[in-house]
Order: structure tokens, then C-alpha cells, then sequence
């Protein structure tokens, strides 16, 4: 029967069937419904199979009335509330399955699950896939001594016992515990079940090192390890377990020769037939024993160092269904005879390598069975001819960066089983014909292409749930209806029309287009919305007030708009947001006050308005983890408050052309971030993590490669928009204000600082010795200010230095030479400073005239001085004898 073919509920006619021993409706579509509490009435039940139903609700207690009960699968929906206990009344139970049956539901299992004890004669047991969070009770597992498998992976679990008094479980095959928290050393009882087959132990932050007892487990023929904090990576315990055929040790850090750890695994190496060392920083060359392993189905070598070519006699491993050599460093061209004999190939990835050479359709003859290919990220040309049918059904196809076009493959269309296609930066150009459109694809990446025409009218009937076109030139106006479509990549094309709502849209990015009109009040239906970016269109009108909808919201990117109106006092509902980008719109008013409940807020920009009030002190109170604070190009007045000081993560500060008055703070040397080149900001670490590679919400996993944030900063006079990122970049600007005084010493402690924009204040002083501590400085500008002495020789030191503007001020001597000032030989850097002289500007410096423009400046400022002191003491005698003779005249006066 095809899958999803029953829906609606599970109806009471089945209790017309009185003598039913078996039920299986497991596959097909019961979403919102619930098990009915009658199951419980088909007393002769022996087996009963209901998963992925996508049932709801709670497990009826009457379950437990299944008396006769050997097999129960429940996996796959999306229960509430307790598991009954009264499961532990089904004493003839062979197999229980509820792996995935609270994954999906927003609250995890409740109630300690002690109910196993009664369970004898259990064989099986999978809870994998759910948030058990501890609730398991190994003392009652460890009763269950018929048990043959027991599955917890993804459980949550972080408690594990390390010893067991007397171990019961004599006839456990089978024990997975992957993908957990337990951060303990392997425990000891592990060992002791010497008739173990499979163990997987992968993923849960085991910690200490592989003990020697493994080597008990004589006939464990699958064994994986990967992923795990082991100090030591000893395998010589693994190398004694001659019976075993897949192997994993993937992301344990062995590093070295990849023959130096064949020879640590000895004689069992060429009996495995599945392996799997990704991630391990391993060298070498593959061609002088991969084809040696003669049993080989599965190989894992992917995000290694490995080098040279692959083997021409690979076609030898007649049995391999999976490679994967990703992320390496191999050459050479790829033949037809590399694959001639796979014909049990399903899964084949050589991607981010520098394979080059032509691919035909002569190296697909024998690849039927192929399900997924990728070929991404090398340096290989696809030319098919426009008839060719292929022998494989792909699901899964990436050739990102790889020569494809300039027309879309016309071979796709025969993939009828086609639901990922990445073909990225591959020079397809024209537009895309109608009948690709109408293939089973869930996602598909065709960014950065030369794709013209528009989109199709509506994708209410499509199954595309995430669509990347950016980079393309696609014109015509933005589709109505967008069905069931979650991501939506389009920035950086011609579309036009106005922003609609995305019902089921978590991301949608649309900038660099001709979207004009308003943002609706219907954004606010859109509740599972992370990402919005809406930049570099011409938005108009206000910005809803209604964010109080849309709690999940991270990213908000409308700069370079036409938006008005004050910023909505409803944005501090959204608790989760990350990065607020509104750069230069037309917004006015203050900083709203309830923007201090956005405490995960690490991207601020709010330049090029015309916001006003003062800095809001409680910025640093609550805003702690701000990385980039921007308010440049505004009517801020006030002093720069020194709570500022209190932000240590901030990289980025832009206050730049503002009304601010007052002195420099001196709390600017709390920066911690600009003291070290530490980085504490990585734009793509802010992610949500889904289930797994390859299951439909993988991307979620990836918002990083959707998403960058990115900042318009100044350096040098000139706005940029940077390209760098934002990790690497430490800058502070807030030229353009009033500010005066001298700068805090504090500031120069600053070392890892790049950009340093002080102009056009009223800012006075010397540029002292020890700003030769700023290693990091790319460029630094002074200039319009009142700032005088010498300029120090150590500036020639810093070497990264490439933009200096030290113009108008009072700097006085000869300009200094050498190293890095000589690469600066711009004379305007100079100009407006009268008593300087030399190179490079005209004025010559004789060291005559050197000294007398310097005691020039000396002997003014003395001067000056001596008028100050002069005027301080004839103030002093004059008020003195001021009063003294209003005393004296009081006194005569009396006496008269």
C-alpha cells in the first residue's frame, strides 16, 4: 500500500473485526488525530504497528489492556504528556519501539521510566529520538535480562552508571547510546557483555581513553567510537577484534599517515568492509591500499589532508556503495574507468578537492544504482549530450562551482526522484524550462548563475521547501502564492512588486531587488520567522507594530530603504534577536526603551537616520553581548556615557557625525575585545541545529551559509561596505561630533585595534609614544582637531598602518621618516598643520629652522602661560584689597 495513503482518524468500524491479531497502519497520515482509546478493546491483539502516523496527543492508558501484545511501534509522531505506565502490563511484549514519538513534540517526556522492570520477556527496545532528559531508570533496564537490543540515541541524557553491581543484561547484541551528553569515561560494564554485536557509543562526549578490556568483545562486528573528547586515541584494543567489519573513529583527532594507522589496526584492517575516519587531520596518499580492502562497501574519508590521485584500479572494489573522499586535497583528472565496475555505487562524494578533467556521460554507463552525487567545489567540466537518459534515479545532486552550463542539464528531467539539486555558481544562463519546475524537489540552489526570466505565478502545488536563487538576474514580480516553501533565498535580482506574507517561512531573504511598498501587518502571521532581510530595496511607510507575534525572529535586516516612523516599541518582545539592521532609512524619535529586553542583541545598526535623544545608559546594563554598536549619521546630543565601558564584547564602535559633546570616557579601555586579537564574534555560529544530514530540515543547520552579516564602516573618509569578517574587524569612530579634551590614556591600550577615526572634534593634546603598542592599526585619522607636539617617530613602526590623516591640527617639527611612513607619502596627510616641515610636504626643515619653529611654539606657549599666571595673581591682589577696604570703611563708619 504507497505511504500517506489513509489519512483522517483511526474509526471505531475496526471493532467490528472481533478476532483481530494483527493491525499495521503504520505510514499513512493520521496528523491530528490521536490512538483512540478503543484500541485498547481488540483483546486478541498480538501485534500493532503505528508508526509514522504522525499521530497527536497522549498514549491512551488503555493500551495497557493489550494483554496478548508481542510487538508495539509507536515511533514517528508526536505525543504529549506521559508515557501510560501500564505499557509495563504488557508482560508477553517482545519488541517496543517509541523512537521519534516525542521528538516533534514541544514538550519531552515526562515521568521516570521505571515501568521496563515488568517488561521479562522485552527483546527489543528503541526510545531513540526522544528528550528523556535522565528519566531513565538503569536499575530497571538492567532487570530486563532477555533484552537483545536497546536503543537510546538522541535521548538527552547526560547520567550514565559507570559500575553496575551485578550485570543482568547476559543477551545484549545490540546497545546504541550515540548523540548524548554523558561526559564520563567509558563504563566499566560495558565490557562484560561479551556476545555484543553492534555497539555505537558515537557522539556522546565520552571522555579518558579506549580501554584495553574492549578487546573482550570477541564477536562485535560494529563498532563506532567517532565523535567523542578521548585524551588518548589507543587502539591497539581495537586492532585484537579480528571479527569486525565496520569501524568508526571519525573526529577523534589521530592525525598522522594514514598507513601509520592501517599498520596500528593490523591484520583486521582488510576484513572491514564499512570504515569511517572523517575529520581526523589524517595525511597521505590513498592509491597504495585502498584498493587492497577487496570487502570494501562503505568508506568515510572525508575532511582529512589527504593528497594525490584517485586510484585508477579503484573500479577493483566491486562491492563499495559509498565513498566519500570530501574536503581533501586530491588531484588529478577523473576517468571513465575510475567507476567502470560500481554498479552497486549509491553514494559517491569528491567534492572541495581539485579534481579536474571533463565528465561525460560515459562515466555514469554501469552507476545504476546511484542516489547521491556530489561533485562540488573542483575544477571539472560537465558536458552531456541533450539526449542522454541516465541508468540512476538520483535524490541528492550537488555541482556546485563546477562547469555545467550554459544551459540547465536537459538529463535532470528524467530524474524523477530528484529532491536536492545545488547547482551554484555552475554559468547556467537563459531561463529554466517549465518541466523543472514539476520534478519532486524539496530544495534547490542555483545561486549566483546567470538565470533570466521570471518565477513561475504560484508554488501552491510545489513540495519546494527551500529555493536559493540569489545572484541571478530573474525580473517580473514576486509570486502570490509560495505554498509550503520555509526558506526563500532571492536577493541580488530584478524582481519588483511589493513584500508578501510567507506563511511557513523561517527565512526569507529579498534584498538587492526593486521591492517597493510597505511591510505589512500580515509579517506578523509568519510565527516561525528566524531571518527577514528586506535591504537595498524601497520599502516605504512605517514598520508594523506588531513583533510581539513573531518570538523565534534572530535577524532583522531593512537597511537601505525609504522606512519612516519611529522604531516600534513591540520589538522588545523578540527575546531571540541577534543582529538589528536598519541602516539609513528616514526613522526619527528615540531609541526605544523596551529594546533592552532583546538581551541576545549582537548586531546593532541604526546609522543614517534621523533618530535624536541621548545615548541610552542601560545599553551596557542589558545589552551585554553586543559586538557591533552603530549609530553613525544621526541627531544624538549628550555626552558618550561611560556605561559604555561595560560592553567588553564590543568590536565595533560607530558614533560617528552626531551632536555628541564632552570628553572621551575614559571606561573606552574596557573594550576587552580590542586588547587581544581574540576572536569573540563568528557570524556563522548562530545556527539551529535540525535533525540530521540529508532529512529535509539539514539547512536549518546551515543559516550561516544563507546569512552574513555585513556593515557599511568608514575608513579614511571613504564609506565602505565591508567584505571582511566582522570577527577580524575592531574599530572605533566617532569623528564628526563635538567632543573635546584630551584622549584617555586607556584608549591606546586598545592593541588590536584596526580603524581609529577621532576627526573633526575639538580634541587636544599629543599623540603619545606607546600608541606603538597598536600592532593592528590599518588606519588612523586625527585630523580637524586641535591636537599639537611632535609627531612620534614610533608610527613608522606600524607596520599594517596604510591610512593616516593627521591634516589640520597644530602638530609642530619635522614629519618622521622611515618603514611604514614612507610608504605614506601623501602630502595632504599633512596639510593645515603650520609648523610642520620636510617630506612630503614642500616645506624644507634645516635644523635651524626646526628649532626655532619648535621654541617658536615653546616660546608661545610660555608666554601664554606667564599672561595666565600674571592674571591669576593681579585677580588674587585686587580682590584682596577689594574686601579689605570695604572692611575698613564698615569699621570707620561704626566708629562714627
Amino acid at each position: 500500500m504507497d505511504s500517506h495513503n489513509l489519512s483522517g482518524e483511526i474509526n471505531s468500524a475496526l471493532l467490528s473485526i472481533r478476532h483481530l491479531t494483527h493491525l499495521d497502519i503504520s505510514g499513512h497520515n493520521f496528523s491530528n488525530s490521536c490512538i483512540p482509546k478503543f484500541i485498547g478493546s481488540f483483546k486478541k491483539l498480538v501485534y500493532l504497528n503505528l508508526s509514522f502516523s504522525f499521530l497527536q496527543g497522549a498514549i491512551p492508558h488503555e493500551i495497557g489492556n493489550l494483554s496478548h501484545l508481542q510487538f508495539l511501534d509507536l515511533s514517528g509522531s508526536s505525543f504529549t504528556g506521559l508515557i501510560p505506565p501500564e505499557i509495563g502490563n504488557l508482560s508477553d511484549l517482545r519488541y517496543l519501539s517509541l523512537s521519534y514519538s516525542y521528538y516533534y513534540s514541544s514538550n519531552p517526556i515526562c515521568g521516570r521510566l521505571s515501568w521496563f522492570s515488568h517488561l521479562s520477556n522485552l527483546r527489543y527496545l528503541d526510545l531513540s529520538w526522544n528528550k528523556l532528559s535522565n528519566k531513565i531508570d538503569w536499575s530497571a533496564i538492567n532487570e530486563m535480562h532477555l533484552l537483545e537490543a536497546l536503543m537510546l540515541s538522541r535521548c538527552d541524557l547526560s547520567e550514565i552508571p559507570i559500575d553496575l553491581y551485578h550485570v543482568n543484561l547476559t543477551s545484549l547484541t545490540k546497545l546504541d547510546l550515540s548523540s548524548n551528553q554523558f561526559n564520563v569515561t567509558l563504563p566499566n560494564w560495558m565490557w562484560n557483555f561479551t556476545g555484543l554485536l553492534y555497539i555505537d557509543l558515537s557522539y556522546s562526549k565520552f571522555q579518558g581513553s579506549i580501554p584495553d578490556t574492549l578487546s573482550n568483545l570477541v564477536s562485535l562486528n560494529y563498532l563506532s567510537l567517532g565523535g567523542n573528547n578521548f585524551e588518548h586515541v589507543f587502539l591497539k584494543p581495537v586492532s585484537k577484534l579480528l571479527n569486525l567489519r565496520s569501524l568508526d573513529l571519525s573526529e577523534l583527532g589521530i592525525g598522522g599517515d594514514v598507513l601509520n594507522l592501517i599498520e596500528r589496526l593490523g591484520n583486521m584492517w582488510y576484513n572491514l568492509e564499512v570504515v569511517y575516519l572523517d575529520n581526523n587531520n589524517l595525511s597521505g596518499n590513498i592509491s597504495s591500499w585502498i584498493t587492497q580492502m577487496r570487502n570494501l562497501s562503505r568508506l568515510g574519508l572525508g575532511r582529512n589532508s589527504l593528497s594525490g590521485h584517485i586510484p585508477s584500479d579503484i573500479g577493483s572494489l566491486t562491492h563499495l556503495n559509498e565513498l566519500d573522499l570530501s574536503y581533501n586535497s586530491l588531484s588529478g583528472v577523473i576517468t571513465k574507468d575510475h567507476f567502470v565496475n560500481h554498479s552497486k555505487l549509491k553514494h559517491l562524494d569528491l567534492s572541495y578537492n581539485s579534481l579536474s578533467g571533463v565528465i561525460t556521460e560515459t562515466h555514469f554507463v554501469n552507476l545504476s544504482k546511484l542516489k547521491y552525487l556530489d561533485l562540488s567545489h573542483n575544477m571539472l567540466t560537465l558536458k552531456m549530450n541533450d539526449k542522454w537518459v541516465p541508468p540512476f534515479q538520483l535524490e541528492h545532486l550537488n555541482l556546485d562551482s563546477c562547469k555545467v552550463g550554459p544551459m540547465l542539464p536537459s538529463w535532470l528531467r528524467w530524474q524523477t526522484q530528484l529532491l536536492y539539486v545545488q547547482l551554484s555558481n555552475t554559468s547556467i544562463a537563459g531561463v529554466i524550462s517549465t518541466w523543472f519546475w514539476n520534478l519532486p524537489l524539496i530544495y534547490i540552489d542555483m545561486s549566483y548563475n546567470n538565470i533570466r526570466g521570471s518565477l513561475p505565478r504560484s508554488f501552491r502545488l510545489s513540495k519546494i521547501r527551500v529555493l536559493n536563487l540569489r545572484s541571478n538576474k530573474i525580473n517580473g514580480l514576486v509570486p502570490k502564492d509560495w505554498g509550503g516553501i520555509e526558506a526563500l533565498d532571492l536577493s541580488n535580482n530584478n524582481i519588483r512588486g511589493t513584500f508578501l506574507e510567507f506563511p511557513q517561512a523561517f527565512f526569507v531573504a529579498l534584498s538587492r531587488n526593486r521591492i517597493s511598498g510597505t511591510i505589512p501587518q500580515a509579517i506578523c502571521n509568519m510565527s516561525d520567522l528566524e531571518v527577514l532581510q528586506l535591504s537595498n530595496n524601497s520599502i516605504s511607510g512605517e514598520i508594523p507594530d506588531c513583533w510581539k507575534n513573531i518570538s523565534k525572529l534572530q535577524y532583522i535586516d531593512l537597511s537601505n530603504n525609504q522606512i519612516n516612523g519611529e522604531l516600534p516599541s513591540s520589538i522588545g518582545y523578540l527575546q531571540q534577536l541577534k543582529t538589528l539592521q536598519l541602516y539609513n532609512n528616514k526613522l526619527y524619535g528615540e531609541i526605544p526603551s523596551n529594546l533592552q529586553w532583546c538581551k541576545n542583541l549582537v548586531f546593532v545598526s541604526l546609522g543614517m537616520n534621523n533618530l535624536s535623544g541621548v545615548i541610552p545608559t542601560w545599553i551596557s546594563k542589558r545589552l551585554f553581548n553586543i559586538v557591533v554598536f552603530q549609530l553613525r549619521s544621526n541627531n544624538f546630543t549628550g555626552y558618550i556615557p561611560s556605561e559604555l565601558g561595560g560592553l567588553t564584547k564590543l568590536q565595533i564602535l560607530d558614533l560617528a557625525h552626531n551632536s555628541l559633546v564632552g570628553s572621551i570616557p575614559s571606561s573606552i579601555g574596557n573594550f576587552f575585545s580590542m586588547k587581544s586579537s581574540t576572536q569573540h564574534y563568528n557570524s556563522t555560529n548562530d545556527t539551529s541545529t535540525m535533525i540530521a544530514v540529508g532529512d529535509l530540515y539539514a539547512y536549518r543547520s546551515r543559516i550561516g551559509d544563507f546569512y552574513e552579516d555585513k556593515l557599511y564602516i568608514n575608513i579614511n573618509g571613504q564609506h565602505v561596505y565591508t567584505s571582511k569578517p566582522l570577527e577580524l574587524i575592531k574599530t572605533i569612530d566617532i569623528s564628526g561630533n563635538k567632543l573635546n579634551g584630551y584622549i584617555p590614556e586607556e584608549l591606546w591600550l586598545l592593541k588590536a585595534m584596526i580603524n581609529l577615526n577621532l576627526s573633526k572634534n575639538f580634541l587636544i593634546g599629543e599623540i603619545p609614544e606607546n600608541i606603538g603598542g597598536m600592532r593592528s592599526l590599518e588606519s588612523l585619522d586625527l585630523s580637524f582637531n586641535e591636537f599639537s607636539g611632535p609627531i612620534p617617530q614610533i608610527l613608522s613602526t606600524l607596520s599594517s598602518l596604510h591610512n593616516l590623516n593627521l591634516s589640520y591640527n597644530n602638530f609642530s617639527g619635522k614629519i618622521p621618516t622611515g618603514r611604514q611612513l614612507d610608504t605614506l607619502n601623501d602630502s595632504s596627510i599633512y596639510v593645515g598643520n603650520s609648523y610642520l616641515c620636510g617630506p612630503p610636504i614642500d616645506k624644507s626643515c634645516s635644523k635651524d629652522e626646526a628649532s626655532s619653529e619648535i621654541n617658536l611654539v615653546n616660546g608661545n606657549n610660555r608666554m601664554a602661560m606667564i599672561w595666565l599666571y600674571l592674571a591669576i595673581v593681579l585677580g588674587f591682589i585686587l580682590g584682596f584689597w577689594s574686601i579689605r577696604g570695604i572692611l575698613i570703611f564698615i569699621n570707620v563708619w561704626r566708629v562714627a
